[in-house]
């Protein structure tokens, strides 16, 4: 395997070598035509310029062929690579006037160039792996039972050479019989005999430290050893809620929020507020009359509920279900489509009832993207059950969320204890990015 990654990796060098002339082609043609007579010139003096580039995308780790890599981490590398690469270039030939080209518009359309090859390239090799069937080896240690809903996704990327567990593993029904090992020498011989290259640690390391003594005597510490949470975060795109402690919070959660990155979403809310009032006021009239002339009820609905840090807001939408006495007093309930009024359905359907929300997005109790803001009356039921469930509030609460878009309006603890670890998710990976994400996927689900 380790062979086979030397050879892999060769290509992509190659590759890269490639698109970067190629890219300087590219860049000389667009800047002017004229200038392609000279690239003999251009291919030389930019050589040593572009051996620097490739160590930087070494030292970025943009050769790590592992399963376990996140499209966010790749295009940041991507990032910080496009500015050293300029930086650089402007420095190598602002020091090196005997060349007589001080290239900065190639330079830029050089960089930028090279980024979209660099991308395409990038995923054309990993569909040509994927196709190759081209595997890493990985031995499992553990028997978390979380593994049962990620096994799959391990078989298609990974080839398990052997699954080390103490005792008979819970998790045997889908753990073939002949890979199984309770003993630690014999394990070590499998990773050194048929070169597994990662390993994958199912097991809570601090409540097993004699394991992992173990593991660091015995197995070689050059493998990829995956913590089986990062693991399972990247395949389900949530926690596992039974997996997490206080520790886990203060290592991941535990982080000054980016102002930069507060002040580009608060002014994104604030257009997008403006933009729901507009049609708010637009849609009001009709709405009103609807609602009024079905059941002459109150046109608005409004609730209170729970907000960032725990401060109590209110939510106001359009009235969609029959007036009930006593709604609001079942804490657990039921979805009831009978109640819901033939206006409410329309509105509901074009969720147009979710309007007069824009009013809290201009105030900043929500944020157009965020965990969705519960009922205070359900929180108080959900803090006491659910392990954790206050850490849901370090995130101001938003009209779409990543756990709405992702699983089904809850009605049960249990379920709600699902779709907490999809809200958790977003507590730790939030960003402008992931917001943009959840906002298209949002459209495609309106749309669709």
């Amino acid at each position: 395997m380790q062979s086979q990654n030397k050879f892999f990796k060769t290509i992509i060098l190659s590759g890269d070598i490639f698109f970067m002339y190629a890219a300087l082609f590219l860049a000389l043609a667009v800047r002017n035509k004229n200038l392609l007579v000279r690239f003999n010139g251009f291919f030389y003096s930019f050589l040593a310029l572009y051996v620097f580039w490739l160590i930087v995308i070494f030292i970025l780790n943009l050769y790590d062929l592992h399963f376990l890599k996140k499209p966010i981490d790749f295009f940041f590398s991507l990032a910080v690579f496009s500015v050293l690469a300029f930086l650089s270039g402007t420095t190598y030939f602002y020091f090196r006037p005997q060349l007589d080209i001080t290239p900065k518009t190639i330079l830029i359309l050089n960089v930028l160039i090279f980024d979209i090859l660099f991308i395409c390239w990038r995923y054309a090799f990993n569909l040509f792996l994927e196709a190759r069937g081209v595997k890493d080896k990985i031995v499992i240690i553990g028997d978390n039972l979380k593994l049962k809903e990620i096994m799959p996704q391990i078989n298609k990327n990974y080839e398990v050479l052997a699954f080390f567990c103490q005792s008979p593993p819970e998790v045997k029904e889908f753990i073939p019989e002949e890979i199984f090992t309770s003993d630690m020498e014999e394990l070590k011989n499998i990773v050194l005999q048929k070169k597994a290259s990662s390993v994958l640690l199912a097991v809570d390391t601090y409540a097993n430290k004699d394991l992992i003594k173990k593991i660091f005597s015995k197995l070689p510490l050059t493998l990829n050893y995956i913590d089986f949470n990062d693991l399972y975060e990247f395949i389900t795109k949530k926690v596992a809620v039974e997996n997490l402690d206080e520790t886990w919070f203060l290592q991941k959660i535990s982080k000054p929020e980016g102002k930069l990155e507060q002040i580009v979403k608060r002014l994104f809310d604030i257009i997008l507020s403006l933009i729901g009032l507009i049609i708010f006021t637009v849609f009001l009239p009709f709405a009103a009359i609807g609602i009024k002339i079905e059941d002459k009820g109150t046109v608005f609905y409004t609730q209170k509920r729970v907000g960032k840090n725990g401060k109590f807001i209110l939510i106001r939408k359009f009235r969609t279900m029959k007036e009930v006495k006593g709604r609001d007093k079942e804490i657990l309930r039921d979805a009831n489509k009978d109640n819901v009024t033939k206006v409410g359905k329309i509105l509901r359907r074009l969720h147009l009832d979710e309007l007069p929300q824009a009013w809290s997005i201009f105030k900043g109790d929500l944020s157009f993207v965020g965990p969705r803001p519960e009922w205070t009356e359900l929180a108080k039921v959900f803090e006491k059950e659910i392990p954790f469930y206050r850490q849901r509030y370090l995130v101001k609460p938003g009209l779409f969320g990543w756990a709405q878009i992702n699983f089904p309006a809850s009605l049960s603890v249990d379920k709600e204890k699902e779709k907490l670890e999809y809200d958790l998710y977003y507590v730790k990976n939030h960003s402008l990015l992931l917001d943009t994400e959840i906002i298209l996927k949002a459209m495609k689900l309106f749309i669709f």
